[in-house]
């Protein structure tokens, strides 16, 4: 049996789910289909919002689905703690299982049809990129999908980006181990805590509270020096987190991927628009996915509406989000840069430089100076800054 659809959107994540509700909105024939076999489970994520993003969301997320606000971000490297607060800095947890229930929920409400348990297999396309049938595989059989439209949402090991010839997509991402814990002594519970050093190489530890004792736990790693079960070991003897996690008891694991750089040269393909991790549309150094996956999952579903309906090119998708996000993609872009060659290094500098460039103490500009700084200056010059205490 072969099923006809203006709008196909691969995965049901935050990114799909929005995708599948802005282009259903339009009447467009939209389906959008998950390999897993409920929506938001496993949750593989750190599961916060930056506040300052919520401006641009297409649509309100209901107070419900905000747990927990944090005021700021404790940053950590080489025994010293600077504190930021408030803008940028304060961010809502969430509970991924049930925001992706929701928005895949509103989707469906839009008129969109869902189809779980059913996995991409095989695409079919010219030479331009231009999909002409899709074949997944459901617990009925094979199924062939004749859309005008695919958008990929299917996240960091993306099998639309596979079929189109992209490979070694893992070489790309980070790796995360991470925890839900709860029975926690969290010294401050409205900060979320980012640890920097070698125990997360070329990346970041994090302590993300979800309540007053409870929080995901994860460290995060870019370069394979060493296995990652070992470095999550050696962030829990960090004496500042050791003393707020020794009577921790694991709930969940929430290990997963992150995307860091781009998957592919750009976000269109024929007929293909890539959407969320598969686009890499995250704002470095935090990885902050979640929304910008929203809001280009709705650029993404009008984007394929006025294709279909001959109003615009698919070409006209990137340059709406550079109208709505390009600033913070820019400049993120040029953060990944510069913290990518700072992550390669084994010199312990680079974790202060990365811990003065995270908490905004030192700019972008600096960078070339702070070459020629040794670690006992930078050490001097952040120590100003210090905001330990005593826990």
């Amino acid at each position: 049996m072969i099923i006809e659809c203006d709008v196909l959107v691969v995965g049901a994540g935050p990114a799909g789910s929005s995708a599948a509700r802005a282009a259903a909105k339009t009447g467009t024939n939209t389906i959008f289909v998950d390999k897993k076999k409920q929506i938001g489970i496993p949750v593989q994520c750190a599961e916060t919002i930056g506040e300052y993003l919520i401006p641009y969301l297409p649509f309100k997320i209901p107070e419900e689905q905000l747990i927990w606000r944090t005021d700021g971000i404790s940053f950590w490297a080489e025994g010293i703690t600077i504190e930021r607060s408030g803008g940028l800095w304060s961010s809502y947890a969430i509970n991924r299982e049930k925001i992706d229930k929701w928005l895949a929920n509103n989707a469906i409400g839009a008129g969109a049809k869902l189809y779980l348990e059913t996995e991409l297999i095989d695409l079919e396309f010219n030479e331009n990129y231009h999909v002409t049938k899709a074949i997944v595989k459901t617990g009925a059989g094979i199924r062939e999908i004749k859309p005008k439209v695919v958008i990929a949402a299917d996240g960091v090991h993306s099998k639309v980006l596979n079929k189109l010839g992209f490979t070694n997509l893992k070489d790309k991402c980070g790796e995360v181990v991470s925890f839900e814990m709860d029975n926690l002594n969290l010294y401050k519970p409205t900060y979320e805590q980012l640890y920097i050093g070698d125990f997360a190489p070329g990346a970041y530890a994090y302590i993300f509270p979800l309540s007053k004792s409870r929080a995901n736990v994860g460290v995060a790693s870019l370069f394979q020096t060493k296995k990652l079960e070992r470095c999550y070991a050696e962030f829990l003897e960090i004496p500042k987190v050791k003393k707020q996690l020794r009577n921790g008891e694991k709930v969940v694991e929430k290990s997963g991927w992150a995307p860091i750089h781009y998957l592919a040269d750009k976000w269109v393909y024929g007929n293909v628009l890539l959407v969320g991790d598969a686009a890499n549309q995250n704002f470095k150094p935090f990885v902050e996915g979640i929304l910008p996956a929203i809001i280009c999952g709705d650029i993404a579903g009008k984007t394929a509406y006025n294709f279909i309906t001959e109003r615009n090119l698919l070409g006209d998708y990137q340059s709406c989000i550079k109208d709505k996000l390009g600033e913070l993609f820019l400049e993120s872009d040029h953060l990944l840069d510069i913290l990518y060659e700072l992550g390669k290094s084994l010199d312990k500098k680079e974790h202060l430089v990365r811990l003065g460039l995270f908490a905004n103490v030192f700019s972008l500009k600096e960078i070339t100076k702070l070459n020629f700084e040794d670690y006992n200056a930078l050490k001097r010059r952040l120590a100003d800054r210090d905001s330990s205490e005593i826990i």
